[in-house]
């Protein structure tokens, strides 16, 4: 909806500058070429925010799996942050939570899939410490 939007400011913006002066034109031609900068920025930012979500999500319920596997079960929900990379090429993912023996559990890992490929898994490397000390690493959270 948003690019159909651009698009019409767009043509209506051509139609308008076709009348005025130079100065208004080049000053009219600027105004769209940041307002389409904009828009694309926008677009971007919604792409990674989702990405982001996802990737926390998944991170966050597979790495409590994970930590239990390893004998190491959470006393409550790991809490995560996500950060993409290089335009959505990586996903840098860490987490801290509490094990049920009072020890600091932290994931911290990277996966360069795009999540949503799989809503329950996410491809990487990954790995879980407890008090600093490696418990698992994995190529995969979830599966």
């Amino acid at each position: 909806m948003r690019l159909r939007s651009a698009h019409v400011l767009a043509v209506a913006a051509t139609l308008a500058i076709a009348g005025c002066s130079s100065d208004t034109r080049s000053s009219l031609k600027t105004d769209l070429q940041t307002a389409a900068s904009d828009v694309g920025n926008a677009a971007k930012d919604a792409a990674n925010n989702a990405a982001e979500a996802l990737a926390r999500n998944i991170a966050t319920q597979q790495g409590e799996e994970q930590f239990k596997n390893a004998g190491q079960t959470l006393s409550g929900p790991l809490t995560c942050e996500a950060k993409v990379q290089d335009g959505v090429a990586k996903i840098d993912i860490s987490c801290t939570g509490k094990t049920q023996a009072g020890g600091a559990a932290e994931l911290k890992g990277t996966t360069k899939e795009i999540p949503g490929a799989s809503v329950v898994s996410l491809d990487g490397e990954f790995t879980g410490t407890v008090d600093g000390k490696q418990v698992f690493t994995t190529q995969r959270l979830g599966g």
